[in-house]
């Protein structure tokens, strides 16, 4: 089942041209990242996704084109701000500050947090609401390596679409699908292995691809594996076996 079906999507900010005949598929129950350089259209994407922006085409969510079951999660944080405490932003809901890690801070103001913090907040605060898609733009930027491994995964265990809008390649480690744009439509689509053995789309592009990507293509050179691997644990372990 496809939770949004994108089709024939054109978008401009007056003469300038985002999207034109845009079409994108992206099925129910997924996390999907979303990668781009800058300008690629990824932010503005996210505002169409999120009713913000007017479009020429269709969108559907579900098959429908009326659709309250999407929360977005935007890049600027300065719309979050709030002197409220932390448990009442959450409306009481506790258990997911204890999920994500933030419980040490819910007696605290939600303006008086650090980034990383605030960032965890909103991010529970969404999934209050009980979304059944997902929309985040760049949250999980200059969060802690390992911290944000273990929220995205905890995300990914939950009844939802999630559609992750990054700067950063090492998220799509994550994905099921991973997608990039560029010049207002789809360059690539397809699963981290389909798009990231692609090396030439990469290279023609200027695109990095993840360091543990890059790492397996060199030590398949020196046939020290056969395969490309996406997990270091993995590597390591079966290096050593």
């Amino acid at each position: 089942m496809q939770a949004i079906e994108i089709k024939n999507m054109s978008f401009s900010y007056g003469n300038t041209k985002v999207f034109e005949q845009f079409n994108l598929n992206i099925s129910a129950g997924k996390f999907i990242s979303i990668l781009g350089k800058n300008g690629s259209g990824k932010t503005t994407l996210v505002n169409i996704l999120a009713g913000r922006l007017r479009y020429s085409g269709d969108i559907l969510f579900f098959g429908k084109k009326y659709f309250k079951g999407l929360v977005a999660i935007f890049d600027d944080l300065d719309e979050y701000e709030s002197d409220e405490k932390v448990l009442d932003l959450l409306g009481g809901f506790d258990d997911i500050a204890l999920e994500l890690e933030f419980n040490d801070v819910l007696d605290s103001e939600f303006n008086s947090l650090n980034l990383e913090k605030k960032k965890l907040v909103i991010l529970g605060r969404a999934l209050t609401l009980n979304p059944k898609i997902l929309v985040i733009d760049n949250l999980f930027e200059g969060m802690n390596r390992n911290l944000k491994a273990r929220i995205i995964k905890k995300l990914k265990k939950k009844s939802m679409t999630i559609i992750n809008f990054s700067n950063d390649i090492e998220e799509a480690l994550f994905a099921d699908m991973v997608v990039i744009i560029g010049g207002g439509k789809v360059l690539l689509k397809g699963s981290k292995r389909k798009v990231f053995e692609n090396v030439e789309f990469f290279e023609k592009n200027d695109l990095g691809r993840p360091f543990i990507v890059n790492l397996s293509d060199k030590l398949k050179f020196y046939d020290l594996i056969d395969k490309v691997y996406f997990d270091e644990k993995k590597l390591v372990d079966d290096l050593w076996e």
